[in-house]
């Protein structure tokens, strides 16, 4: 029966449906720096964000086993829940879906997860609109498999969509620019260079000048050697701002990218943007809540128990580095609306003891607590 026997049936095949959107993500697209930040910025938060339970009243819940697999080590030969949730993002944004069976033990408890190439996926519709989904040509239980999307796919509902492909042209361009840059570097960083000389020339004359400066200059090794030349040849750049415009160009391209995945552009670079608030709340709110809302409702149907809901909690991300969020918690802590120990947890400490309830710690400020009184 092979690792997915016990998801796959014989039965009839189906009439018609919806194939797997066609990928175009070429490897010079994917490994764009800015795409590569992106993804990386994306999956990692994705990756390291805990996953939150709560019944229907907003209560938290406990569920071990789901817990286990989201945040806990590898089982095994299997990935760890971070590992797994990272690939799971990555793939989704690179490829528009990610696919993993839910491996379950002989009492139905979920395990472990084993990824699953979206490539080897396939979807059919059967004439009373069945939907069934195939794996290397296989039936499998839909249910029993984690299907997280990118973006929404046009005209073909059920399965997902890279952002990329919303800015292809510009996104090729970019990859353009970029083999134009490998080119530039490989040629010494020489930019194309015009000879003009005062007098005839014979075609025989030139070409062996072409030749002769191409394999003396145009070379990395090369690039700081001297040219000489005579009887009034002049050398002139054929474009004195090419170097310029091409890091234009190039900046325009990752402002693109960034747009397309909802990252703001300030975080292209490995500046202090992720420490200012407002930039971080406009990260979670513009794409992560984004793409993190398939993954939780992924997450809910198929390994919560009914009535209980996944969420992200995207605060280690609000929260800035961790001087910032120590100024921050030391004054909620301070007029009453957090207790030490809500802090402490929130900054991935253990609780003190006698340390739960929030109290007033400064004086002409009342909150819960402090003086027996409501402000």
């Amino acid at each position: 029966m092979g690792i997915f026997g016990s998801l796959f049936g014989l039965r009839r095949r189906i009439a018609v449906g919806f194939d797997a959107p066609a990928m175009w993500v070429s490897s010079s697209v994917s490994e764009l720096p800015a795409v590569q930040r992106c993804v990386s910025l994306i999956a990692g938060d994705v990756a390291r964000c805990p996953i939150l339970l709560r019944d229907s009243a907003g209560n938290a819940v406990s569920d071990p086993a789901v817990e286990e697999l989201l945040s806990g080590q590898a089982q095994g030969q299997y990935l760890t829940g971070s590992d797994f949730r990272r690939w799971m993002a990555a793939e989704a944004l690179l490829t528009g879906n990610s696919f993993a069976q839910i491996v379950t033990d002989s009492l139905g408890q979920p395990v472990a997860f084993r990824p699953i190439s979206s490539q080897s996926m396939s979807m059919r519709e059967d004439t009373d609109g069945t939907l069934r989904w195939y794996y290397q040509e296989q039936e499998v239980d839909y249910s029993a498999v984690l299907h997280f999307k990118g973006t929404t796919s046009i005209g073909n509902p059920y399965w997902g969509a890279s952002p990329l492909g919303a800015i292809k042209t510009a996104a090729e361009s970019a990859a353009d620019i970029e083999s134009s840059i490998r080119a530039w570097a490989k040629a010494g960083c020489q930019q194309k260079n015009v000879f003009s000389h005062p007098g005839q020339m014979r075609p025989d004359v030139r070409d062996q000048m072409r030749t002769a400066f191409t394999l003396q200059h145009l070379t990395p090794g090369a690039a700081s050697l001297p040219v000489f030349v005579g009887e009034g040849i002049k050398i002139e750049q054929m474009s004195p701002t090419w170097a310029s415009d091409v890091a234009a160009m190039r900046g325009s391209a990752s402002k693109l990218v960034a747009n397309a995945f909802g990252v703001p552009a300030a975080y292209l670079d490995m500046s202090d943007a992720r420490t200012q608030p407002e930039v971080a709340q406009a990260y979670v709110s513009g794409c992560l809540e984004v793409w993190g809302r398939n993954f939780e409702a992924e997450i809910t149907s198929k390994l919560c128990r009914p009535g209980v809901r996944a969420s992200f909690d995207w605060t280690p991300v609000t929260e800035g580095d961790f001087r910032t969020a120590g100024r921050a918690y030391k004054q909620l802590v301070e007029v009453g609306v957090l207790s030490v120990n809500d802090a402490r947890r929130r900054l991935g400490f253990p609780p003190v003891p006698g340390k739960d309830i929030p109290e007033v710690l400064i004086s002409g400020v009342t909150g819960v607590g402090g003086d027996g009184s409501d402000a």
